[in-house]
């Protein structure tokens, strides 16, 4: 038993040692082709594995093509010697690829999926490289030895492919801020107007972040700096304008910060949470209700808010958070000339065609002079009132009874 249990904790300080090389080396990987050459390279000199290849899907063609190998009968010093390229469900990889799920065949001449590449083997190991839950690689590694793979070899390349994972990620994402940060450099010069366009895009980037689902948290601390520091770049840009502008350029510059401040208050929750997918509607419309109270200079409003659930994903947060500050300043205007102003907020779970219903009102004794226009106003906020509504795939109704309401159906 003894010498069971030190064999035991000597695997496992192995095991433990290959982990923290290949966390190690891949957090210097700049590229996806880094990873993949790295992920290649450390399976096989850290594993003692003869042979080891990466296949990336192509999930709109069925196909798997080579892009990283090990092994003498894999590479020479020209490159790849003969990459494949194999259809979903053709040989194990082809398999795994179409599967989602590790295989490791202890003889592959007892399989009828095996497929020869350049040396017959005696047993294999297959897992998929998966993003989102989708496979977006698949990486192999064959020995001539029947029986050679065991199961902590399955489970350490398991363990060593989600590092992988959590490495592609944040490749992409450093990618696709980048290529906000350019947009948003080419927006703010347009100054009020156009930075509808940059919070648009900002928007489109919150939902993208559901690739965190991992709950890697130092993979989300970095993502959570990036963010927001570019959010802080804005909202400075924005107070720049708002000191030097002419007074007329002010007030849209405000109503546009404050949108900003929307999209903040969304990921701040995210955040708070630590899950990227989903974020608790309560404490996001607490944070959310008292900045808009305190922006609304020279009136006294009372909020009641009333929600039957508790958590939204991203896509259907983010333009709902747009869309409650779009209506609430909208709600500020048509009553000017109240100091006090009592509202309710309610999201219900809706009993008709519907998922919910997200409700505000008021206790005016008197409608609103004009209805929000969504057909045909020009102005910014019933542009996007109109969109978010489009987005959410809603159905807007509004009215009076006992006081002024807005109702929004939608489905999520």
């Amino acid at each position: 038993m003894k010498k069971k249990a030190l064999v035991n904790q000597v695997n496992l300080s192995l095991l433990i040692d290959v982990i923290h090389k290949f966390s190690q080396d891949i957090i210097s990987a700049k590229t996806e082709e880094e990873v993949f050459k790295i992920l290649a390279n450390e399976v096989s000199q850290q594993m003692d594995f003869l042979d080891c290849v990466i296949y990336k899907v192509d999930n709109h063609k069925n196909i798997l093509r080579q892009v990283a190998a090990y092994g003498p009968s894999k590479i020479t010093n020209s490159g790849f010697e003969n990459p494949l390229e194999l259809k979903f469900g053709q040989g194990h990889a082809g398999k795994v690829a179409q599967t989602g799920q590790t295989l490791l065949v202890d003889d592959v001449t007892t399989s009828k999926d095996y497929f020869l590449d350049v040396v017959q083997a005696g047993s294999e190991l297959i897992v998929p490289v998966k993003i989102d839950n989708v496979v977006y690689a698949v990486i192999t590694s064959e020995h001539p030895d029947k029986y050679f793979y065991k199961e902590n070899h399955k489970k350490l390349l398991e363990v060593i492919t989600s590092i992988a994972v959590g490495a592609l990620v944040k490749i992409h994402e450093a990618e696709e801020l980048g290529m906000v940060k350019e947009k948003l450099e080419v927006v703010l010069e347009r100054k009020s107007s156009d930075l509808d366009m940059a919070i648009e895009t900002l928007s489109t980037q919150y939902s993208k972040l559901k690739y965190q689902h991992d709950k890697q948290e130092s993979l989300f601390q970095e993502v959570h700096h990036r963010v927001t520091n570019n959010l802080q770049i804005i909202s400075s840009i924005l107070r720049l304008y708002m000191n030097q502008d002419d007074p007329k350029s002010i007030n849209s510059l405000q109503e546009v910060h404050n949108r900003v401040q929307a999209m903040a208050l969304i990921y701040q929750n995210i955040y708070k949470s630590m899950e990227v997918n989903m974020v608790n509607i309560n404490s996001y419309l607490y944070d959310l209700i008292n900045y808009l109270k305190s922006s609304s200079s020279g009136k006294t409003v009372f909020i009641e808010v009333d929600v039957e659930f508790d958590h939204f994903g991203l896509d259907v947060l983010v333009p709902l958070g747009l869309y409650i500050t779009e209506v609430y300043y909208y709600w500020l205007k048509q009553l000017g000339e109240t100091n006090e102003i009592n509202l309710r907020i309610k999201l219900l779970k809706d009993k008709g065609d519907f998922s919910f219903c997200f409700i505000i009102e008021d206790d005016e004794a008197k409608p609103f002079k004009e209805k929000l226009d969504l057909m045909e106003a020009e102005d910014v906020s019933s542009t996007l009132i109109s969109a978010l509504i489009e987005q959410l795939e809603g159905k807007f109704t509004q009215g009076f009874q006992d006081g002024n309401f807005m109702r929004l159906r939608f489905n999520a």
